[in-house]
């Protein structure tokens, strides 16, 4: 079975609202359509916000969303991994793995000087790929709602 690292497509966007809906589920987090086709026209545009998806033998099975910012510590731009869901069915299947080296790979050809993301402690199916590639920094993570 070939797995392969893409660029979202146009084509793409029922799946991806598919797979997007149940990594939101996974954190409890309902958004309006409103904000489905907002996320969509960006990843599409491809200048704020960026996305891959993998795919099993041209069926897409996970998806990721990342994004390039200044950084205070670093003088190069950092690279934030702000969204990954494989499909249930294809976990253990290499898929989320392939998805962070794309990132990665994106991450290097914009001469990011760091890559991150952040999930919760109680994650224990992705800590274990996460704890795998990259390194648990002990940062807590805080929100403060401005609403």
């Amino acid at each position: 079975m070939q797995l392969t690292i893409s660029d979202l497509k146009a084509e793409d966007r029922p799946r991806w609202a598919e797979l997007w809906r149940g990594y939101l589920a996974f954190y409890e987090t309902v958004l309006p359509d409103e904000q489905y086709d907002d996320t969509w026209a960006r990843l599409l545009h491809g200048t704020s916000i960026h996305g891959l998806a993998a795919r099993r033998n041209g069926a897409m099975v996970g998806i990721t969303h990342y994004l390039f910012h200044a950084h205070c510590w670093i003088s190069s731009p950092a690279c934030y991994l702000q969204d990954l869901f494989v499909d249930p069915a294809a976990r253990g299947t290499g898929a989320g793995r392939a998805l962070i080296e794309g990132v990665a790979d994106r991450a290097r050809a914009q001469a990011c000087g760091r890559m991150y993301w952040r999930t919760q402690a109680g994650n224990s199916t992705a800590r274990r790929l996460y704890d795998a590639v990259a390194r648990d920094t002990g940062f807590i993570v805080y929100d403060y709602k401005l609403e």
